[in-house]
């Protein structure tokens, strides 16, 4: 092993449900092995990747590839909690090796105890790797062969029920998935809510306090056994939400199952939410990630205003003065490591009345818009795997690895199938893109504004794009900077009639706050 090693973490989760996976025990398992005395590593950076399958090549993928191609310089040692977060496909496993052999890196599994730099790690790295791809190829298989049983009984032979489904005894015997009428609605409720600018923290703290149960808690309450009194979360709120099972797709370990033709198999012909509309919301949750906390907002602007001298985000913070008297102000977050030339500080209600004020004022009777949806991107991702099923069946034709009639049938089949299915899809991107990408929501920004709280106003920003930028003067005066570039966007797309005087091209507002008068008050 290299000594005192700069390592690169890989955190990858095919999605994002499962406890014992999670991206936190995983970045703990590496954070614990590089700092063990053993070791005495320093982490270069993660690579970190959500809802990514196992099947992709690494070199690919949006969090671990760059690291490959563009920043190899970077690290020494890559180390994963176990090898299948790398990759599931002994193929690509041994191509990310031969490239770390070539390129003096090392590959190691924490958990495993798998070091890549001795003669034995190498064995047993190649050994699970095959075990790996050998579960990944024998998923569609064991689901496909429930699928079938299923199909032809009309019945559902999972496990546990799926949040929002309770089971249906058939008179032929078995079990059929419907929606369970209570917490159809309570998902209803959510994902209205999340569409609404409402958080998933928020909403959790919400469905604690009216003594909502858990849908496990709620499914012992069902067989009369005792709830555990488990309260919702933030993770617990996305984790629902983001699971394809609300939309009716079948998962096995993570990842969707499709059919022979490439089509998602179905759990049911009552999907709490329609596939197509569940990928659009998916797509804004995926943007939102960095923008949703997860935790309690003190604050409208924790997080949105950023200090313009170093591009640090700012936090909103207090100070007590000896009288007992609080002051709260937001600070930028690097004033405590001296990486700032000139730290932001400003008082909490100057600079929320200054963002108020942009809002209000000027934008105010101007009309909300919202992007039409994000439909075209999902079409486009279908279009790229089916095109690529295509390709991968037609290599396999000219290959000759059809050989009995059987297969050629199938072949044929499926090939026509994925066929028809470029076809629409094509045609659907196309219809897609002739249609406005932004729609009216009949509010403007001063109605919609003053419906909000703090937390909703914090989403509500950042969900279309605003910006606050704080900086110094050299009287010592607060410069607040609030710009919102998706107005030039919209105007250029929608010919949207904006009234005389709006600066629509450079959509912003120049604010110049006192100095800290309030920590000078006695």
């Amino acid at each position: 092993m290299i000594s005192n090693p700069r390592v690169l973490g890989n955190v990858r989760l095919s999605i994002l449900k499962d406890d014992t996976t999670s991206p936190e025990k995983q970045r703990a398992a590496v954070e614990h092995w590089a700092a063990g005395p053993a070791i005495d590593g320093r982490i270069a950076g993660w690579a970190e990747e959500l809802d990514v399958s196992g099947a992709m090549h690494p070199f690919k993928r949006p969090g671990l590839g760059p690291w490959f191609n563009e920043r190899a310089d970077e690290w020494d040692v890559l180390a994963v909690w176990k090898l299948d977060r790398l990759s599931r496909k002994a193929g690509h496993f041994a191509e990310v090796f031969d490239w770390c052999q070539r390129h003096g890196k090392v590959i190691v599994s924490v958990t495993e105890g798998i070091d890549m730099s001795t003669p034995m790690g190498k064995m047993f790295a190649q050994i699970i790797a095959a075990f790996a791809e050998g579960e990944l190829d024998t998923i569609r298989a064991r689901a496909l062969s429930g699928s079938a049983a299923r199909k032809a009984k009309g019945v559902w032979i999972g496990g546990v029920e799926p949040f929002g489904y309770r089971f249906e005894r058939q008179e032929g015997g078995g079990k059929k998935l419907v929606q369970d009428p209570t917490y159809a609605e309570l998902f209803g409720e959510i994902v209205e809510r999340l569409k609404g600018d409402w958080s998933s923290y928020r909403i959790a703290v919400d469905l604690n306090q009216r003594g909502i149960p858990t849908w496990r808690d709620h499914l012992r309450i069902l067989k009369d056994e005792e709830s555990r009194g488990v309260a919702w979360t933030a993770n617990a709120i996305r984790a629902i939400v983001m699971n394809p099972t609300v939309a009716g797709i079948y998962t096995y370990k993570g990842e969707n199952v499709v059919d022979e033709n490439g089509e998602h198999v179905r759990i049911t012909d009552e999907p709490l939410m329609e596939f197509a509309e569940w990928s659009e919301l998916v797509a804004v949750l995926k943007s939102d990630r960095p923008v949703r906390r997860s935790t309690p907002s003190r604050s409208m602007l924790g997080g949105v205003a950023i200090c313009q001298a170093c591009g640090a985000r700012m936090s909103s913070n207090k100070k007590t003065k000896p009288s007992g008297r609080v002051h709260h102000y937001y600070s930028c977050n690097n004033v405590n490591t001296g990486t700032c030339p000139n730290p932001g500080r400003v008082r909490r209600d100057d600079l929320d009345t200054a963002v108020g004020s942009f809002v209000k004022v000027t934008l105010g009777p101007l009309p909300v818009m919202e992007r039409a949806g994000n439909s075209i991107s999902q079409a486009k991702t279908e279009l790229a795997e089916a095109e690529g099923t295509l390709d991968r069946l037609e290599a396999d034709y000219l290959a000759g690895r059809f050989k009995t009639d059987v297969q050629v049938e199938r072949y044929w089949g499926q090939h026509e199938f994925q066929s028809a299915k470029v076809e629409r899809l094509r045609e659907d991107i196309k219809t897609a893109e002739d249609t406005p990408a932004w729609k009216e929501t009949g509010r403007t920004y001063l109605e919609e504004w003053s419906t909000k709280d703090d937390e909703q106003k914090r989403v509500f920003l950042q969900r279309h794009g605003v910006t606050v930028a704080v900086g110094n003067t050299e009287d010592g005066s607060r410069r607040v900077v609030v710009r919102m570039p998706e107005l030039a966007e919209i105007a250029e797309q929608t010919g949207l009639h904006v009234p005389e005087g709006y600066m629509w091209t450079e959509p912003e507002a120049e604010y110049i706050l006192p100095k800290q008068r309030a920590y000078k008050r006695k």
